[in-house]
């Protein structure tokens, strides 16, 4: 039998018991002795009565101190509390008896001033004390890892070492898959056939650990399989558990709000009986400590809400972002994390084969309004054919050349941009000599040009002109092209295109768009580390319609993009605590080190030793953080070591440990069989028997008396 409390933090008003005896010390005086004739009588009478009033006020005294503590006492609503499974011994003889603590992340929930997890593994042990000694037993931690629990056995010092030891996880743990596992172990046990079985479960009874759709759990026997007798111990006592979470945080770019904008959108989830209203939510970037944004939102109760916000990075590269509400009683979903990562410029060398004083009949007049846009992170520079003579090519990033009858004797030049990385954009037109493109630029061409198809001319037989009949809206350059922005892209009308000739042997180039008769239109190729795109009609009016289409300028930008290898930058999905992480650090780099978010750096062996091995193929390292928030990690390249902040990742707890609604009882013991079989303990809503016996009632009976006794006296 011990003694609890539901709210210890009252435990403070014990020390107004102390009020009387501060009150008396404090007013307490001592008289200097004046003889005085007149007063002797007066003072021997008041001597015969010292003793007498001496006791009077002692007694008054006591009846004020006490009546204080039993009013402190009785606020903290004490509880006389039995250990669970020494009420229940089924058939009277000693049990094998598996004790599962329940250390999911909801149970870091703080109530009371003390997390649940604390309270269930101080009950777990007082579950394990008031066990017989003749009853075998073993212990499940069940935190979100494969559960797995020894036989029973009389070592009770391994078993209470093991709760001990025991720690809070912020993974999702399957009790279903626990219980079964506390099974399994009483079914592998030697010599213990005749005994009966017993499971005691710890938890917070949130419905989101349990599984009520599988079998209940049975336990082989001489027999045939039986069922173990559960004793479910609810470490809430049958509290609410209200909860506020961010359970999604997405990013996605958004041209609206500047080259560098994002449409951030995060998912608050309310659990409790009360919806929150103005619930205050906090964006932060990077390391700042000052929100970016505040914004405040609306959640019914038992629901989700989604806000969405704006935010324009000031600079490219990766960044972090976090959305957090205010701090409660479950803090581990308070805050989300995630990385992005912001497009960085990208600088272009437009190349102009066909200049115009007349803007609109200008070559690269409609691409460099495209590449120039406001939205656009492409920051191009215009040349004409002849200057091209001149530009320094490793000051940007693509190359536009529009319509140029050669390449200036750059040829050797552009090859050795393309292999180390650059982008090449072709686009055909009158300037055009297939065979000078094939003699200058065949290492680079995708296809070799062939000769020019008039599919129609412009102003007749509209209905005769080519479109765009196959497009590959997989690709990442194409890939803002579907549903209705499809349309935008195969109503451009084509008069004239260049043909191609089939690929040489061995090279492999990729259509992404054909027109209607089958010709090529758009056609991708590797060389070296770079990428060439050809596109087989102009950039400007005069053969097709395309550019004065809706698409035209999404399409310039994301070619430029692909070109850039900006495209392929990652798009990081957080990873959920507890499950494994994929690290792939880049050649010439190696592991060093992670750094957690609680800032304590990992060494490689560290890692090691926790689960850190290379993934099947070697091509990365695999991990499994069980911490969340943003992890960094560092490496070493070329013998210096740093933070690199492309690696970083976001990890973050599993949503379904953020809904603290609890289950019921009843439906708890019905799935193991009824009550015969299981029953809850400690929860106060009913649905099995209540070990608690409250205490307050009586203590606020004793002050009333400590009242009266004080008003008697001071009488």
């Amino acid at each position: 039998m011990s003694v609890g409390f539901l709210n210890p933090l009252l435990l403070w008003g014990l020390l107004a018991a102390a009020l009387p005896l501060v009150v008396h010390l404090f007013f307490r005086r001592r008289p200097r002795p004046t003889p005085f004739p007149a007063l002797d009588f007066v003072l021997r009478a008041r001597k015969e009565n010292a003793q007498r009033l001496r006791l009077k006020k002692l007694l008054l005294f006591t009846a004020r101190t006490l009546l204080l503590a039993a009013a402190a006492l009785a606020l903290a609503r004490p509880r006389a509390e039995q250990p669970a499974s020494a009420a229940a011994t089924p058939g009277g003889g000693p049990l094998a008896t598996v004790l599962v603590l329940d250390a999911s992340g909801s149970m870091s929930y703080r109530l009371g001033g003390d997390t649940l997890f604390s309270r269930a593994r101080q009950q777990a042990l007082d579950a394990l004390t008031s066990l017989p000694g003749e009853a075998p037993v073993s212990a499940l931690v069940c935190d979100g890892r494969p559960p797995a629990a020894p036989a029973p056995a009389f070592d009770r010092v391994a078993v209470r070492r093991t709760l001990d030891e025991a720690a809070p996880a912020f993974g999702h743990a399957d009790l279903t898959s626990c219980v079964a596992a506390a099974a399994r172990a009483l079914a592998e046990a030697k010599g213990q056939e005749q005994l009966g079985k017993q499971i005691v479960v710890v938890t917070d009874l949130t419905a989101a650990a349990w599984r009520l759709d599988v079998p209940p759990p049975e336990v082989p026997g001489p027999k045939g399989p039986v069922r173990p007798h559960v004793e479910i111990v609810d470490a809430a006592r049958g509290a609410d558990l209200p909860n506020a979470a961010v359970t999604a945080l997405g990013a996605e770019p958004d041209p609206a709000v500047g080259p560098r904008g994002y449409k951030l959108t995060a998912a608050v989830s309310v659990t409790g009986a009360e919806p929150a209203k103005d619930l205050a939510l906090s964006l932060r970037v990077g390391g700042e400590a000052r929100p970016a944004i505040r914004a405040f939102v609306d959640v019914p109760a038992n629901a989700t809400a989604r806000k969405t916000l704006s935010h324009a990075f000031p600079a490219g590269g990766p960044a972090t972002l976090s959305a957090a509400v205010p701090g409660d009683a479950l803090a581990l979903d308070d805050e989300r994390v995630l990385t992005v990562t912001v497009p960085r410029e990208i600088r272009a060398l437009v190349v102009d084969g066909a200049p115009s004083p007349v803007k609109y009949r200008d070559e690269a007049y409609f691409v460099e309004s495209a590449l120039g846009s406001p939205a656009s992170p492409v920051r191009s520079t215009l040349v004409d054919g002849e200057a091209l003579r001149e530009a320094d090519l490793s000051r940007f990033d693509v190359v536009f050349l529009l319509n140029v009858r050669g390449v200036a004797g750059r040829t050797a030049d552009l090859v050795r941009f393309v292999e180390g990385g650059g982008g090449l954009f072709l686009s055909m037109g009158d300037q055009v000599d297939p065979d000078l493109y094939a003699r200058e630029l065949g290492p680079l061409l995708p296809l070799p040009l062939h000769v020019v198809k008039t599919a129609a001319e412009r102003g007749q037989a509209e209905a005769q002109a080519a479109r765009l009949a196959r497009v590959d809206e997989a690709h990442p350059a194409l890939a803002v092209f579907t549903g209705d922005a499809r349309e935008g892209l195969q109503g451009a009308r084509f008069y004239r295109y260049m043909l191609t000739r089939p690929a040489p042997k061995g090279e492999a180039p990729v259509v992404l768009a054909a027109f209607d008769d089958g010709a090529p239109a758009l056609v991708e190729a590797r060389r070296g580390r770079g990428r060439v795109l050809l596109f087989t009609s102009t950039a400007d009016r005069d053969w097709n319609d395309w550019p004065i289409r809706t698409s035209f300028l999404p399409a310039l930008q994301r070619f430029a993009a692909w070109l850039s290898g900006g495209l392929e930058e990652r798009r990081d999905v957080p990873t959920v605590v507890g499950t494994p992480r994929a690290l792939r650090l880049g050649e010439g780099r190696e592991l060093r080190a992670l750094v957690g978010p609680d800032g304590k750096e990992r060494s490689r062996r560290e890692l090691e030793a926790a689960g850190l091995a290379p993934s099947e193929g070697g091509a990365a390292l695999t991990f499994t953080p069980r911490l969340p928030g943003l992890w960094q990690v560092k490496v070493a390249e070329r013998g210096v070591e740093r933070l690199e902040p492309a690696l970083a990742f976001a990890v973050v707890p599993d949503p379904r440990e953020s809904d603290t609604r609890r289950l019921l009882p009843a439906e708890l013991t019905a799935w193991f069989g009824g009550e015969a079989h299981a029953r809850v303990d400690g929860h106060a809503a009913g649905g099995g028997a209540t070990e608690g016996v409250p205490l307050w009632s009586w203590l606020l009976a004793a002050a009333v008396l400590f009242l009266l006794a004080e008003g008697f006296f001071l009488g």
